[in-house]
């Protein structure tokens, strides 16, 4: 077993724009985390909870490097990560969209699951709605979904289209080995007003699902 701590760290490059309203970057990005769990299986079966912060759940800053506690994990490797939190999310855009409904250091929120249900770590079931939900977000090898169809339950199958959100490389645990856990949302903010944000209609900033990976310390 290796006691370990869980780093976020927000990986945030130059991307280039193709237009002004999409692909702008993430200045900021926060999230309410309750619970981490993995699992040694991409299909997310048999969930062993690492961090559990329910007692006592703060607003976590995932710009640069955020600890997010420290748990015990056997040596092995774990395709899958959940995270349980709060649906309702902030960020800040890091430009100002041609539209105006994104603006450089203004915060914005997002409802993540406003319908449907998510399977928490603990099995139960919430129902998701229009405010503030406890939901469990599913990150797997399993999925190929990098847009979110519903990243709130289990994909059911390898190379599942529909559920979970891809995980680029798998967390391993070895001897004297850390993870970071990289969350990218660069170029992933828009302005709902475009046709191609998240499929357009809105008078939002918005944001995109970002990307999923593990590096090693």
């Amino acid at each position: 077993m290796k006691r370990m701590s869980l780093i976020f760290a927000l990986a945030l490059a130059s991307a280039t724009a193709t237009a002004a309203d999409l692909n702008l970057n993430a200045s900021s990005l926060k999230l309410k985390v309750y619970k981490m769990a993995v699992s040694t299986s991409p299909l997310c079966t048999n969930l062993t909870t690492v961090i559990d912060n329910s007692s006592s759940p703060t607003e976590m800053e995932l710009v640069g490097s955020v600890n997010m506690g420290t748990g015990t994990i056997a040596n092995g490797t774990y395709p899958c990560i959940v995270i349980e939190f709060s649906d309702i999310i902030k960020f800040k855009p890091s430009a100002n969209s041609d539209t105006g409904n994104c603006s450089t250091g203004t915060e914005a929120q997002l409802d993540v699951c406003q319908s449907g249900t998510s399977a928490l770590i603990d099995g139960t079931t919430t129902t998701c709605t229009n405010g503030n939900d406890r939901v469990a977000m599913y990150i797997s090898t399993a999925s190929t979904s990098t847009t979110g169809s519903d990243a709130f339950n289990a994909p059911t199958s390898l190379s599942d289209s529909t559920k979970g959100f891809n995980l680029a490389t798998a967390l391993t645990v070895s001897g004297s080995s850390s993870g970071k856990f990289i969350v990218n949302p660069d170029g992933k903010v828009c302005d709902g007003a475009n046709g191609s944000c998240d499929g357009g209609g809105g008078s939002t900033c918005r944001l995109m699902p970002p990307l999923f990976s593990f590096t090693k310390l």
